[in-house]
């Protein structure tokens, strides 16, 4: 059935879907697979929540759109690209002499801290929506969300392919080199990548699939 997807005010983490005039939010950060594996997003089912509350829907909603997959692929690989640019006559002075396992472990512990700021920033979120209101009150539905077309797929899982080569590429480097400014700017590139999942439901319209059909309607 059709559906139409909305964000919400200042909440990158969540999307109001409106099928058939009924609302419903899903939260792109419930499943840490899919935040890993965004394309499961369109494979595996979702839990949605049922907002029967006019005004609280109306609380929620904004007009701000995101970039899409494509743009956000063109416009990080730009600026990846110009910063290497600039910095390459200066890498070699930010090589530190150590070993591959030393460069290993500093490289475990930064993704660590990453994955720490990552997910402590969408914490925030969800007690921003929730403020608001609480989505475990709510009536849950599981459903399939589908993609809006193949060409979304298709500039989506190149974005996805070309920044996560570009970010193994960079933990590479800087096992074997030790260079800091490319764990840095890898880094950086993965608390990029990371939210990239939420550009697989993006604003506008698409079609989903109940797996309760029958009560969700």
């Amino acid at each position: 059935m059709n559906c139409e997807v909305q964000h919400l005010d200042k909440n990158m983490r969540y999307r109001i879907l409106i099928i058939n005039g009924e609302h419903y939010i899903l939260d792109m950060e419930r499943s840490f697979w899919k935040i890993i594996f965004p394309f499961l997003f369109w494979m595996l089912p979702s839990t949605v929540f049922k907002v029967d509350d006019p005004d609280i829907v109306k609380q929620l909603k904004t007009e701000v759109k995101e970039k899409s997959a494509g743009s956000l692929a063109v416009s990080l690989g730009g600026i990846a690209y110009a910063i290497g640019i600039l910095l390459a006559p200066l890498m070699g002075y930010f090589n530190i002499i150590s070993t591959s396992l030393v460069n290993i472990i500093v490289l475990i512990f930064v993704l660590f801290m990453v994955a720490f700021l990552y997910f402590s920033i969408n914490r925030k979120r969800k007690e921003k929506l929730e403020n608001v209101i609480k989505l475990e009150t709510l009536s849950k539905h599981v459903l399939w969300v589908l993609p809006s077309s193949i060409k979304h797929v298709f500039k989506f899982l190149v974005a996805y392919i070309f920044l996560l080569v570009f970010e193994l590429l960079g933990f590479l480097a800087y096992i074997q080199t030790g260079n800091v400014m490319v764990l840095i700017i890898a880094s950086g590139l993965l608390f990029i990548l990371l939210p990239i999942n939420r550009v697989t439901v993006e604003e506008g319209y698409t079609t989903v699939r109940f797996k309760d059909y029958g009560k969700a309607v």
